[in-house]
Formats: C-alpha cells, structure tokens, sequence
C-alpha cells in the first residue's frame, strides 16, 4: 500500500477553510481536475477531462474538520483500498491543510500523486485569492 501525505499552510482561519473544503460545489475552485463536482447525500460525482469519479463519504467531523472520503469507481484500474484524508488545524493566525491518500494498488500511486499534489497547490492558491 502507498501512503502520501501533503500539506499548506494557509492565511485564513480553520473554520473559514473547513467550510470552503467540504463544500462540494467549490471541488472546481481549488482541484485542477476536477471541472465539475456534486452529492447525492452519499456519494460525491467529480467530473474531470477523463470522466466521472464516484467518491463514497466516510467521515465529515466537524468538530475535528476532517473529511475521509473512498473512491468507489472511476479510476482506471480496479482500486483495491483507498482512502482519502483531509484534515484542517489551526496554524498560528491561520490554518494548516494536511490532505494524505492511501491507495492500493501501488500502481494507482504515481496518478493520484500527481493529482493530489495539484489539489493541496489548488488549496494555497485558492485561499491566496480569496481573503
């Protein structure tokens, strides 16, 4: 199994950053790949250039603001475990976004790296531009 784990500090508080992040209609303001994203209650549909992925909700705390998600279908091979983390703490004035993924098959890793690392940079440029 691949564990990565990225993270960004950013200028706004927790509870501003919690609410953007688990907002799904927001998914296209900061993920890159993602053109458009909604629920079904259950379910998150993101679209991207590829097609449509199917994230099965695990976790919305919001007392501790993290958010677990799994993708249930979509990827391009068949996802033997995956889950992906978001967690948002206070970081001095402002908050710290910590967004890890662990994926099996190993195979799967180098795609949702790419992905994710464009997603946390999404994140910083997102709350740079929205004060």
């Amino acid at each position: 199994m691949t564990t990565l784990r990225f993270d960004a500090h950013v200028e706004q508080g927790p509870d501003r950053v919690w609410a953007v992040l688990t907002d799904v209609h927001t998914i296209p303001q900061w993920f890159p790949a993602v053109r458009e994203a909604h629920s079904d209650g259950v379910h998150r549909h993101l679209r991207t250039p590829e097609g449509t992925l199917q994230a099965l909700v695990v976790t919305k705390d919001d007392e501790l603001r993290r958010f677990q998600y799994r993708f249930a279908e979509g990827l391009p091979e068949p996802i033997d475990f995956h889950l992906g983390t978001i967690d948002v703490l206070p970081d001095g004035d402002g908050s710290r976004v910590i967004y890890s993924q662990e994926i099996l098959p190993e195979s799967l890793a180098p795609l949702v790296e790419r992905a994710v690392g464009a997603g946390i940079a999404g994140i910083a440029r997102y709350f740079a531009t929205h004060p």
